[in-house]
């Protein structure tokens, strides 16, 4: 069974058709970076994928369930959390009132202090910034709430939006390094990620999307060493 399916996806805003018949496929365990030029539709493709855009045309299965526009709301009960590019946290809350709010849906207060103390041990700074407004943090900082907010729910699927934008660069490493570690730890990971060299570098494969549709894929290793890829969408 494919863990996750997204068969040529139509979606977009108004009258515009942005993703327009993309399709990918992934399966349990894996890392998955989508890269494409600025405005081949990436974001828009994973914002269809989880539900906050409406799908056309298409078919989206997770784990053996059509999803298919499944409100993203109701995403998480599939076992898939979205963090997106930008406004993935509450400013004027802070560090914990984010977490919490990542966890809304637990009732469980021993399971809550528990992936509470994963989210700690996956990123440590946070720990001492609990009353700390969000807003206050730096941008990594930021992130890490982001998405130490999304791991609350502890998800099958973590989909990650430009998880290294803006981010100084001695940060991106080890933003890397700490979304290795959580798929390394069984969490699935599927990204888009315009540091496209070092994404394809951690990811078990890749998928180029230009236009809206889904030009080529791969293993990481073979993204990497494609002059084509290389040539139209690695800068070199």
């Amino acid at each position: 069974m494919t863990f996750l399916e997204a068969k040529n996806l139509k979606s977009g805003y108004g009258d515009a058709i942005i993703v327009n018949g993309a399709s990918l496929e992934m399966e349990d365990g894996e890392m998955v970076t989508i890269i494409g030029p600025n405005g081949a539709g990436k974001s828009t493709f994973l914002k269809t994928i989880v539900g906050l855009l409406r799908v056309r045309e298409g078919t989206v299965t997770f784990q053996g369930e059509d999803v298919t526009d499944v409100p993203a709301d109701e995403a998480i009960d599939y076992g898939m959390c979205f963090v997106p590019q930008v406004d993935n946290v509450f400013p004027n809350l802070t560090v914990m009132e984010n977490l919490k709010m990542g966890a809304w849906s637990l009732e469980d207060d021993d399971v809550f202090e528990s992936r509470l103390e994963g989210v700690y041990e996956r990123f440590p700074e946070l720990e001492n910034r609990t009353t700390t407004l969000a807003g206050n943090l730096s941008g990594g900082q930021q992130q890490m709430v982001a998405m130490g907010a999304g791991l609350m729910l502890d998800p099958d699927l973590l989909i990650l939006d430009e998880p290294s934008a803006g981010l100084a660069p001695d940060l991106v490493d080890d933003m890397f390094e700490k979304i290795s570690e959580i798929n390394d730890d069984g969490t699935s990971v599927l990204m888009v990620e315009q540091n496209a060299r070092r994404a394809l570098s951690e990811s078990d494969r890749g998928i180029v999307l230009d236009m809206g549709e889904s030009r080529m894929e791969g293993t990481g290793a073979e993204l990497l060493d494609s002059e084509e890829v290389a040539e139209l969408y690695l800068g070199t």
